[in-house]
């Protein structure tokens, strides 16, 4: 083991799917229907008959009175729940008011477990995976410790609240040791992670954990903190997916791998189904893990088409079995497929508080010319054009949002990026951006 945790020896082959045929008749005999809850189809549309029963109903963005409890009820038939981050006490639980359904989903204590960015340290130590080296603020410390003082002197450190989903809102880049005491005084009543900045490409792993086996799926360039998106540094702006060859050699491998000892790791804990790792390649390609997502991440949405293209089950469906069954026996044969089609996504913000305006139908799109963009008939995201888009209201017109709040999710057949950090767009995403993106209203004055 070196001095960062990580254990040397030879990369771990890991489970690349389950079969579509056994895993679709797998789940067709244990389930009538799975009811997926979220603000867009996004995640649902690639899917296709590959899950039986699947249908799509909106998750509103507001919770609209207290939760009920995160497993929600037990459900007596054939009918499942699953959405994105049930633990989002923020957002609506309309799964919450389906008595014959059941929420599959990790148990709340163990998905927070996961989810906190303190504990990771820890999991991915457990787990052989390299990880920068990080201190713990206790709340309320008003000095620097002079490890972190140490690390300033060479460059940046991050800072984080140990809580997820908060959308880039909980990390900060800080450069100086000032800087560092008055970001950590924002946040003073809780412990704060700081961790040397380890500067590379930033990568998202997706994988689902089992009741015997841990399956990961695909790797991505996870685009974050693009000022032209309205996001913040480390705010999460889209993904383009990467094949073996887009990466120094061998690093998608260890990639996969530290995800697979990651979700090994979690079935210890008690928890069961999707999740996925942040991590860093750096330019030697090492592979650095930075947190835990206890839940689906969004570029599933991408490597849904890439399953259902490759006679694999999607992973909405490999979490449902995960659930219910031993995933063993429908495991896909033969290799991975090391190339990835170069689908991407972006997602806009709002830049500021108001209410949103200009909010573009969900649907397909042509840009006729620079600027101009027309509705076309739907297609799936394996058969858009080069000068076509996916586009996915994530807010209403009139909804109350606010800066850093999600407005639009573009999905695109071709890159948007180049494979490199800060992430610069194509001179065609910007064009997109511009057409589509929506606004904030300043709020009224019955509205302040």
């Amino acid at each position: 083991m070196d001095d960062h945790g990580r254990v040397d020896g030879p990369v771990r082959v890991t489970p690349h799917g389950v079969a579509a045929g056994p895993g679709s008749a797998a789940l067709a005999a244990a389930v009538d229907e799975v009811v997926w809850y979220d603000r867009s189809a996004f995640i649902t549309a690639a899917c296709g008959p590959a899950i039986p029963g699947l249908t799509y109903r909106p998750r509103p963005r507001h919770a609209t009175g207290p939760a009920v409890g995160h497993d929600g009820r037990p459900g007596a038939g054939r009918r499942v729940s699953v959405t994105f981050a049930p633990e989002d006490d923020g957002a609506a639980r309309p799964w919450e008011h389906d008595p014959a359904a059941r929420l599959l989903a990790p148990p709340r204590p163990v998905a927070e477990w996961a989810a906190d960015k303190i504990n990771a340290v820890s999991v991915f130590r457990a787990a052989g995976a390299r990880t920068p080296p990080s201190v713990v603020l206790p709340a309320g410390a008003t000095t620097v410790p002079g490890e972190v003082s140490g690390w300033l002197r060479d460059g940046p450190v991050v800072l984080q609240r140990r809580a997820n989903n908060l959308i880039g809102r909980g990390t900060r880049l800080v450069r100086a040791e000032e800087e560092l005491a008055e970001a950590a005084a924002s946040w003073s009543g809780e412990p704060l992670k700081v961790s040397r900045h380890v500067p590379g490409l930033p990568i998202t792993v997706s994988g689902c954990v089992g009741r015997d086996v841990t399956v990961v799926s695909g790797v991505s360039h996870q685009l974050v903190g693009i000022a032209e998106l309205g996001a913040g540094w480390g705010t999460h702006c889209g993904n383009q997916l990467l094949g073996d060859a887009d990466v120094p050699a061998g690093s998608a491998a260890r990639a996969r791998s530290a995800c697979h000892a990651v979700g090994e790791r979690l079935r210890a804990r008690g928890f069961l189904g999707a999740f996925g790792i942040d991590a860093v390649l750096d330019r030697d390609g090492r592979v650095w893990a930075i947190e835990i997502n206890p839940r689906f991440q969004t570029v599933v949405s991408l490597v849904h088409a890439v399953e259902v293209g490759r006679g694999l089950l999607p992973l909405l469906g490999v979490h449902v079995l995960a659930g219910l069954a031993p995933l063993t026996p429908v495991l896909a044969a033969g290799d991975r497929d090391p190339s990835a089609p170069p689908f991407s996504q972006l997602v806009a913000h709002f830049a500021d508080t108001g209410r949103a305006r200009g909010v573009p139908e969900t649907g397909c799109y042509r840009m006729v010319a620079p600027g101009d963009v027309r509705r076309v008939a739907d297609r799936a995201l394996s058969r858009l054009g080069p000068d076509e888009a996916l586009v996915w209201a994530h807010a209403a017109e009139g909804d109350p949002v606010g800066p850093g709040d999600e407005a639009v999710l573009v999905q695109f057949g071709h890159r948007v990026a180049a494979v490199e950090h800060p992430p610069r767009l194509t001179s065609d995403a910007r064009a997109w951006l511009d057409a589509l993106r929506p606004t904030a209203r300043p709020l009224a004055g019955r509205d302040r």
